[in-house]
């Protein structure tokens, strides 16, 4: 459990929906209000950028907001710094997969020169001090989840990234509960099980975008 007075607002996958993460700050500031606690953080899940209408507004929100945040890495935050480092497989990779979207939001041509893709040297800054996980209490705050029987100091960065079926599919005891996003829940609601809280609802894709509260032995939904 958490220790007493301490609360974990996590949340799952933005990918450029600022009006939707607006909107659940809004929710936890009134959360906060309604119930003081004496220590209270906001875990973001990574995957604040591409497909989504604003992803250079996200990043701008994040860097400006003022409530206590640990912001982790997402692999497509991971792809977007090697693309504008010059990996040339990494720029085909983020272009598929939304870096279209968020190039545009930063008012770049995804399909002009690639020296031309020059963000705001505050917002790529932003991104590279992004970290890949964060322990509080029994649970490992992650972005994709943990490759099953390898020790957590152990992990690869490539699976905290992108792992899917062999964290989904494990019925492990990992050594903490696993809270992660990266892979879309089916229903459009967070997912518990024994090991692992999944908190990507799909904001992109139609769903609500979704936020963990975790309380002493507790953990509780908001989504917006």
């Amino acid at each position: 459990m958490l220790p007493p007075g301490e609360r974990i607002y996590a949340i799952g996958d933005i990918h450029g929906c600022l009006d939707r993460l607006r909107a659940l700050h809004a929710e936890i500031r009134a959360d906060l209000a309604a119930r003081p606690c004496r220590c209270a953080s906001i875990i973001h899940l990574g995957d604040y950028i591409d497909r989504g209408p604003d992803s250079a507004g996200v990043v701008a929100y994040l860097i400006g907001c003022d409530l206590p945040c640990v912001n982790l890495m997402g692999n497509h935050e991971a792809t977007a710094l090697a693309a504008l480092d010059g990996d040339g497989a990494a720029c085909a990779d983020w272009l598929a997969y939304g870096g279209d979207a968020a190039l545009r939001s930063w008012g770049l041509d995804p399909y002009g020169p690639r020296s031309t893709w020059r963000l705001p040297p505050a917002h790529i800054a932003w991104m590279r001090g992004l970290r890949l996980m964060h322990r509080a209490g029994p649970y490992l705050f992650v972005h994709a989840g943990i490759r099953p029987g390898v020790p957590i100091a152990a992990q690869a960065p490539e699976d905290l990234l992108r792992i899917r079926r062999p964290f989904l599919d494990s019925d492990a005891d990992h050594g903490a509960i696993i809270v992660h996003g990266h892979t879309p829940t089916r229903s459009r609601r967070p997912e518990r099980h024994h090991n692992r809280i999944n908190l990507d609802t799909g904001a992109v894709y139609g769903g609500p975008l979704t936020c963990g509260i975790f309380e002493g032995e507790g953990v509780e939904f908001l989504s917006v």
